[in-house]
């Protein structure tokens, strides 16, 4: 019988890469203030910035093991440093975030240290959007009598303020943040921990996530039935496949009726 559901949380109870790629094309539309330039070439050179800047972090194995990504690395805190690598984090970030501007713009031949500043100052502030996924509420009325969990990789403060912003976290009845614990998902450490948290056994458990090699494999290697949510961002893995698919998750509520009997 199942007891407990627990959700990922980027992507699966609140939007991250639309709310990324919103602020990404606010700051290019204010360089566009500054210079003419092509708006989608900037975005895009951003992005694979970021990206290959992040790769040559002093911590970039850290950062893949506990899952915490280049476009986080725009705007987290890093002030709460659990780990030694979250303090080199805290030292390297504010050059990592104007060099992606700085070679985005240079791309089109604009090199102006003051916008790049400008610019990484300004995605650091206006990304701090936590919108929810739009079934969301109905969900966890519908979910009330099943304890509920959060499991989440990244960095910590990071996480927690998603949390705090998204303004339901109260519905939970325990967190686990990968970079709190120093494991992240797959791995079946972050799960055991979550199943002690909710005094549960894995196998009455149900993880929810949109990423399978992460969520869906992480689930199984811990023993628990999964449910794999498409929101077009992470293609389906034959090799993690989910017990249940779905593209909106009021669409398990059916298929988790069947399971309590």
């Amino acid at each position: 019988m199942i007891q407990a559901i627990l959700f990922d949380l980027d992507e699966t109870l609140i939007l991250d890469h639309p709310v990324s790629l919103h602020t990404l094309r606010s700051c290019a539309f204010y360089a566009a203030s500054w210079y003419s330039l092509d708006i989608p070439r900037l975005i895009q050179a951003a992005e694979e910035s970021a990206v290959r800047l992040w790769k040559a972090s002093p911590v970039y194995d850290y950062t893949q093991r506990i899952g915490h990504s280049a476009g986080e690395g725009l705007w987290a805190r890093y002030e709460t440093q659990a780990h030694p690598a979250l303090k080199t984090l805290y030292d390297w970030a504010p050059a990592f975030r104007v060099a992606v501007w700085s070679e985005a713009l240079a791309q089109q031949d604009i090199h102006d240290d003051a916008l790049c500043e400008a610019l990484a100052h300004r995605y650091f502030a206006e990304r701090r959007l936590y919108p929810r996924y739009p079934e969301i509420d109905a969900l966890l009325q519908a979910l009330a009598g099943y304890k509920l969990g959060i499991v989440t990789n990244g960095v910590p403060d990071l996480q927690r303020e998603k949390l705090e912003g998204f303004g339901l976290q109260d519905r939970f009845q325990a967190v686990a943040v990968s970079g709190e614990l120093d494991v992240g998902k797959p791995e079946r450490g972050i799960f055991e921990h979550i199943c002690q948290m909710l005094g549960v056994e894995p196998q009455a458990c149900v993880m929810v996530g949109d990423n399978p090699e992460r969520d869906i494999a992480g689930a199984a290697n811990a023993g628990m039935k999964s449910v794999w949510v498409a929101r077009g961002f992470k293609d389906k893995d034959p090799a993690h496949p989910a017990d249940l698919e779905v593209t909106n998750l009021l669409q398990m509520l059916p298929w988790l009726e069947t399971l309590s009997f």
